[in-house]
Formats: C-alpha cells, structure tokens, sequence
C-alpha cells in the first residue's frame, strides 16, 4: 500500500508535465481538470497511470500485468464478471421441460396432454450423462392424470428446445422428433407443500455431448429489496430465454391450488416477488442474483389485468434444503413417487411469536435489512418438552449429525429461519438451539432420535 501511494503521489507532481503542462492547482479550471468551473474533474485511465508508472520508474519495458501486481497489488483475482457473461452461463445450467400426462376415462378413452415448464441443473457427471434438475412441483404434477407424478419427463437444453425445429407434438399429444435432444428424467422427490420437484438424468448422450453445467444456490439468507436479478426460462413453451429485473420485496406469502381436482384446496407459500418479467412456461426455472446463482425458484405471477410486473419465486434459503432432504430421502428409501412423494420433516414442536419487526440501514452493506425478533410461544411435545420455555427469544439453531459436526446453522433474524432450517434435520442428529432466558444467552440440545420427531408433508 506504501508503494501505491508513493506512486500516486509521484503520478500527481508528475501529471502535470505529461498531461500538457498545465498546473494541477489553476484558479481557472478552464479545462475541467480540477471541476472548479462546476465541471467533474477529468478521469485518470489505467492507461494513463501505466504511462506515467513506465516514465517514473524509467523502465520503459514494465508490462502492463508488471504495472497491476507491482504499483495497484492486483492479481486479477477481484475481476467483476460482467452481467451478461453471468447471464449466458446460466442458460447452459438451464432446462426447458415437456410434460406428457396421461388420462384414462371409461366415457372418453385414454387422452393425452403435454405442459411446458422450466428447471435449473443443479449437480453434473458429463462423463457419465448424470444430472439432477430442480423445477417446480406443479411442472410434473396433476391430481387427475393416471400417475399423479408424471410419467414422461422430457428435458431440452438451450439452443435444442425449440417446437418444430427440436421437437413436434402431433395428434393426440403425441411429442416426436426429438431423438437428438430429448433427455428423459426421472421424478425422484417431490413435495405439493413447498412446490418443488427433483428430476433425475441417467446415461444422457445428449447431456454426454453437451457444454450443459451445474448452476450453484446462493448459501445467503436474505435477499435485498433492490437487488438486481434475472430469470432463465422458457416462457409461452417457446424456448429458454432470460429477463431481468430487481427483488421488489423480499418475503411474502402467497395463496396457490396445486390441484385440478379442487381449486379450493390452497396452500400458501413463502416468494419473494420480483418485477423481473415472469411468464407461464417459466415455472420452476432459477432466479439468479448478479453473481450468477440460483436465489430462488419461479413459481407464480399475478395475473389479474390491472397489475404489472409481479412474479413470485421460492427462495433458495428454504429450496436448497429441501432439494437435499428429497435427495437424501431417495438415497434412503428409493423412489416413493408412487406412494405420494412429500418429505418427512423434523419438528421442533413448539409455536412461535412475533413479538417485534424492525428494520436497520446497514451502512457497510448499503441494504435495508429487516429483523424480527422470534420468542416460544408454547411447548406442546418432544424433543422440546422441559428443554425449551415459553417465552424463550430464539436467536441461534444449528444442526450437527451423529459424530458432532456442523450440516446447517442460520441465526434467527427472520421467522421463517426456524422453519427452513428443520429441513437439513436427520434422525439421530443433534439440534443445538440458542434462546435469550432471562436475559441470558443458553444453548439447549435436542436429540431427534425419534421417528416421532418427525411428521409427513406431502
């Protein structure tokens, strides 16, 4: 840092003779280099810097790389990547998904429907044509079909997925002439309740053959109001493409039937919306923050006539932990799509309360951060029973398996941290849960050693 700015200094007394002789210190500022005529000053280039490093130095060979490590200590390492590069990377971790579900009826037959949707690779063994592909649940599901959990899952990458070109549907729903870049997938987990499903791929050549890579989950737990995001997906079914938008709010509810038999039959969900455009055929396709990883999962927008610009996504905090807890069931226990899918989650067995909501400028990340302060509200069973209080302000919960490390932690600054995060919770680990008590900090812990801990979730 000396060095730096040794150089500064020598650049400045310096500048004054290569940047025309003018005075660094004019009253007149008529050439807008100092701004004293209202004027921003002039920018300084690298390149300008690298001149004048080369003529103070008097090595007229110093490279520009040489000039970056020697005089600016940079490496390269702290590059930005642009948005753009971002955007085209996650095109290759994306999906365009067909569908094909079938009906039989003793009045009409057997009939056929075909539905697009979107999906985000998530874990990639090119060599080996393997993949796992995170969508939507709504995307492989339809409670009046003849399997419920679709049957006939087919994936296209970008530059393959376009009807009549990579693909057609003919009479009766019938999709042909996709030989070359049909991957078919596998339902292996899936859940009604969070709206997420988990796709399986097995020995594709066209994966095989493919530029196809793995798309990474933001591991943050907050979302910002403001920050920059975009979608890939493949709206109206007519090929993967990508918009762009901000977070608008950074958590809500919403109120959706994943049901044709009975519309009534609601559940409500935890979005974030966005003003990113979202259309139908972007369902379960990935929202990306800037840098380029998944922040959540697309799975709604308003479609009343008098609103514009309000998509809604599932957040990465909870889908990460869910698309683990599917995995982990399927390795445990096989495929259980035939007997109803959903997932077995851990539970504390307490309620909670929302006893204060607030909200804080951060000056050193420049974000509106909300907190909400979160107290047991009553304890109704095990594993929490005469080891947590009502009245207990929760603001630490953190897993750790069987021989004592550290799967998950997340301190508790919004509700939603206490219910996402019994989603990494196994039998035999060990839940380690910091309350407030009396105005002490006490650390509890909870063995769910039990399959009674847990309760299904379909």
């Amino acid at each position: 840092m000396k060095k730096f700015l040794f150089f500064i200094a020598s650049f400045a007394l310096a500048a004054a003779m290569l940047l025309g002789g003018c005075s660094l210190f004019s009253k007149e500022g008529k050439n807008g280099l100092d701004g004293r005529d209202g004027q921003d000053g002039a920018d300084i280039t690298v390149q300008q810097l690298y001149e004048a490093a080369k003529t103070i130095a008097g090595n007229e060979n110093m490279t520009l790389d040489e000039f970056l490590r020697e005089y600016l200590s940079f490496d390269g390492s702290d590059v930005g990547v642009s948005l753009m590069e971002n955007i085209n990377k996650s095109l290759m971790s994306g999906v365009s998904i067909l569908t094909r579900f079938k009906y039989t009826s003793r009045y009409s037959g057997t009939t056929y429907k075909v539905f697009t949707g979107s999906g985000a690779i998530i874990s990639l063994d090119k060599a080996a044509g393997d993949a796992l592909v995170v969508t939507n649940c709504h995307v492989i599901y339809d409670d009046t079909s003849d399997t419920v959990f679709c049957d006939d899952v087919r994936l296209y990458l970008y530059g393959q997925d376009v009807r009549d070109i990579n693909y057609s549907i003919s009479g009766n729903y019938a999709i042909t002439n996709d030989e070359k870049y049909a991957i078919n997938a596998e339902v292996i987990g899936a859940s009604v309740t969070y709206d997420i499903a988990l796709l399986k791929v097995s020995g594709s050549a066209v994966l095989k053959r493919s530029d196809a890579r793995a798309a990474e989950f933001s591991d943050n737990e907050n979302v910002y109001v403001g920050q920059q995001v975009y979608t890939v997906g493949n709206p109206e079914g007519e090929g993967m493409g990508t918009t762009l938008g901000t977070v608008s709010k950074d958590s809500q509810s919403v109120s959706l039937s994943l049901s044709d038999k009975n519309s009534n039959d609601t559940l409500t969900y935890l979005v974030l919306r966005t003003d990113a455009a979202i259309n139908h055929g972007n369902s379960g396709g990935a929202l990306y923050g800037e840098d380029g990883k998944i922040i959540a999962i697309v799975n709604a927008k308003d479609d009343e006539a008098d609103v514009d610009n309000m998509g809604y996504a599932l957040p990465a905090h909870n889908v990460r932990r869910l698309v683990q807890r599917l995995y982990y069931n399927y390795l445990e226990n096989g495929n259980r799509m035939q007997s109803g899918g959903g997932i077995n989650k851990a539970r504390l067995n307490i309620t909670t309360a929302l006893t204060d909501s607030y909200s804080v400028y951060d000056e050193n990340n420049k974000v509106a951060q909300i907190y909400e302060t979160v107290k047991v509200d009553s304890v109704s069973g095990t594993p929490s029973s005469g080891l947590l209080r009502a009245g207990d302000v929760l603001k630490k919960i953190t897993v750790c398996d069987t021989a004592g490390s550290e799967l998950d932690s997340v301190v508790i600054t919004r509700r939603y941290n206490v219910s996402d995060i019994m989603l990494s919770v196994k039998q035999g680990d060990t839940v380690k849960v910091t309350v407030e008590r009396n105005n002490t900090e006490t650390e509890v812990s909870l063995l769910f050693s039990l399959p009674s801990y847990f309760a299904y979730e379909k």
